[in-house]
């Protein structure tokens, strides 16, 4: 079967009699041109089968219009929530997004950063935890001009950032859990360098036990991601002389997981244990759980206004927005059984 030739601008303005500078600014998203003559241009193109040639129009622009996000998996639905909400703002400015899944894998991490940073793409979208993987790496591509937006965790100097302003909420339940009469609370949460440090874990640590006291550590665990972790973090609670009567789980996910070894292990929710998460994601929704929700849309605008003030003055100092959460109380939590309370 013999190729046919690929169709060019030229073929277009034959087909449409348009000129080729109002073709061009069309398909750039460029003004002085009429809403009607864009879409005849536009509907034209995907009759004859045009596509602009990416690698002329980076050259012409200065620019490739892709960003791209690195996740660890889609495994946890925040992520793929993200980036679908990620993908529609980008979309709606004229930007293509890449997605990256690494698998936790650090090489596999290295390998696409620098493979996107090669000319790839405009600007990465990452969290906080690959910044401290490799600091001189993402030092070298700030010198370079690579726009880079960090999520999650803790603010990184010189590096605009997007986090959930989580403090308060996560604070209003813990102090619900003791209101409720809860004094032994665990905590779960994936293990990473400056896990301790996260507004998640200083919420819990500064309401969890009495002002003079310090959080009982048999009662926290950082461990795997995932649901894994909140089945492992049951395990070790379910073995104490006094398990925990609440749990406060870093994401719904791992929330997700001692739901489910509780009830495997024949405990009740939330009379046996009350569990609360983060994040309000539908698994946790059809389970009931209480949950500090976060806004994933909101997060998404705040990362393409970055990456385009970034784009627009890559001088311009550094940012942090920070997006609100929710608290959304369910049915897995309520007041422990008389026997359960710590005297």
């Amino acid at each position: 079967m013999k190729k046919s030739a690929r169709p060019t601008i030229f073929d277009l303005v034959d087909f449409t009699g348009i000129s080729r500078g109002t073709i061009s600014r069309a398909f750039n998203n460029q003004s002085g041109i009429k809403p009607a003559t864009k879409e005849k241009i536009l509907r034209a193109a995907r009759e004859i089968g045009y596509i602009p040639h990416n690698g002329a129009r980076m050259m012409k622009l200065g620019r490739t219009s892709r960003w791209a996000i690195l996740v660890p998996h889609l495994h946890n639905p925040y992520y793929a929530e993200l980036v679908e909400a990620l993908n529609h703002e980008a979309e709606n400015i004229g930007i293509t997004l890449l997605v990256g899944i690494s698998n936790n894998d650090k090489n596999r991490e290295a390998e696409l950063i620098l493979g996107w940073t090669a000319g790839e793409v405009d600007g990465l979208v990452l969290d906080q935890s690959h910044y401290h993987d490799n600091p001189a790496m993402f030092r070298q591509l700030r010198a370079r001009g690579i726009a880079m937006v960090f999520l999650h965790g803790n603010p990184i100097p010189c590096f605009d950032f997007v986090r959930y302003d989580l403090f308060d909420c996560v604070g209003r339940v813990i102090s619900h859990f003791r209101a409720l009469g809860h004094r032994r609370i665990g905590y779960a949460a994936q293990n990473f360098p400056g896990c301790r440090e996260t507004s998640r874990f200083r919420a819990y640590a500064s309401h969890a036990a009495a002002k003079e006291e310090k959080p009982d550590e048999s009662l926290i665990y950082f461990g795997e991601d995932g649901a894994e972790g909140g089945i492992n973090a049951f395990s070790k609670w379910s073995k104490l002389h006094e398990p925990p009567t609440a749990v406060f789980c870093a994401d719904d996910i791992i929330a997700c997981g001692v739901l489910h070894a509780a009830r495997v292990a024949g405990w009740s929710i939330p009379n046996d244990l009350s569990v609360a998460g983060v994040d309000d994601i539908a698994e946790g929704v059809r389970a009931g759980l209480t949950t500090v929700r976060t806004n994933r849309v909101q997060t998404a605008k705040a990362i393409c206004e970055l990456l385009e003030l970034r784009r627009e003055n890559f001088d311009r100092g550094t940012e942090v927005r920070s997006i609100s959460a929710e608290l959304i109380l369910r049915d897995s939590i309520t007041s422990p059984r008389p026997h359960a309370l710590k005297k």
